[in-house]
């Protein structure tokens, strides 16, 4: 498994999505100073805030690897010619997903370190800039760190059965329409920062891909 994912790392151009982490952090931390200083209440509601804007956006970046790592072969028959090597096709899949999921938490992680760490001292510097975090919140940011990867498996699903490169992508942005129409609203679940829901439908998502998965393998991967 270990060689496998080596392998499945190289394909994935690693130092190129870092890039594109270091670039996203430093367009989202002016972006969302820009909200916690000019919209009213945002400071109340920093946490979640930063909590849903780095999910939205590491939820499409998820999509996009699915459909370049596994749904694009699936179309162009890569991971049949790989099928026809003495290796297990479960052992071939479980390495993109381990490898997928892996980056997508560390990505996840690292930027809500970065943006957390910069308003945090911002906040010591600016005394009109309110800013708290507590274990609590570092637990909800945690739990629903990993629960939002579990959700990015959903678009894995919709990929693997319709063999659309493009269907994962649209599928995530339904997820994100869905999640961040509720953020802000009065009265509404907050979805992204709620650990139940996350944790429901982030199951529910493993389980859609673990099945669509197994579906996959027992066919002929005929395009």
């Amino acid at each position: 498994m270990n060689e496998l994912i080596k392998i499945e790392i190289k394909k994935t151009n690693l130092p190129l999505h870092l890039k594109g982490v270091v670039i996203a952090n430093v367009v989202l931390f002016p972006l969302l100073v820009g909200m916690l200083l000019t919209v009213p209440n945002a400071q109340a509601e920093a946490l979640g805030l930063i909590n849903t804007l780095i999910k939205g956006i590491f939820l499409i970046w998820q999509s996009i690897l699915i459909s370049q790592l596994i749904i694009d072969e699936l179309k162009t028959r890569t991971l049949q010619h790989l099928y026809t090597y003495p290796l297990k096709r479960s052992a071939l899949m479980s390495a993109k997903v381990v490898l997928i999921s892996l980056m997508m938490l560390g990505f996840i992680l690292v930027t809500q370190l970065i943006q957390h760490s910069l308003l945090s001292g911002l906040s010591l510097i600016l005394p009109e800039f309110s800013y708290v975090m507590n274990m609590e919140s570092v637990m909800v940011i945690v739990l629903t760190s990993i629960f939002g990867v579990m959700v990015g498996m959903l678009p894995l699903a919709v990929g693997l059965w319709t063999k659309s490169n493009i269907a994962p992508v649209i599928t995530a942005v339904l997820i994100l329409s869905v999640f961040g129409a509720t953020y802000g609203e009065v009265g509404t679940l907050d979805l992204f920062n709620n650990l139940m829901v996350m944790a429901s439908i982030g199951v529910i998502g493993m389980f859609m891909a673990v099945f669509a998965i197994k579906d996959l393998l027992k066919k002929d991967l005929i395009v």
